[in-house]
């Protein structure tokens, strides 16, 4: 158990990782976001999304350890049940928030494109790890 929820966490670290090299310096560059108040990120800041990327992969390694690993898919090679959980995690958790976010404030769209590119490298690195986790352990 231990290992997956490891797993998870780091792979949520992931998500902080492609947040600021990669989400930070498309989103600083909107201007749509200026005039809403957007504020660069801070080293606080960092470490705030480092703590909820990683208690969130913690907790979904946390349930792919309770859902045994998606045992139903036990011959099929360990990135695809990875792949399958991440996307699952990605499908469950932030399109729904992020579509919501864009309908209602079209202003956003495009920070709700670039934070579901975001999370969804976040979702399947946990995924992916959990499930390497899991096959490695039996």
């Amino acid at each position: 158990m231990i290992m997956t929820v490891l797993a998870g966490f780091a792979g949520g670290l992931a998500g902080t990782l492609w947040g600021g090299l990669v989400s930070a310096p498309l989103l600083s560059r909107r201007p749509e976001l200026r005039g809403l108040g957007w504020v660069p990120d801070s080293g606080m800041r960092v470490l705030g999304m480092a703590i909820v990327y990683g208690g969130c992969g913690a907790a979904a390694g946390l349930l792919f350890w309770l859902g045994w690993g998606l045992a139903a898919f036990a011959a099929v090679p360990w990135y695809i049940v990875g792949a399958a959980f991440g996307g699952l995690l990605w499908v469950a958790a932030a399109v729904p928030a992020l579509l919501l976010l864009a309908t209602r404030l079209p202003a956003l769209r495009t920070a709700c494109r670039i934070m579901a590119l975001e999370t969804g490298v976040a979702a399947l690195a946990v995924g992916l790890l959990c499930a390497l986790a899991w096959q490695r352990a039996t």
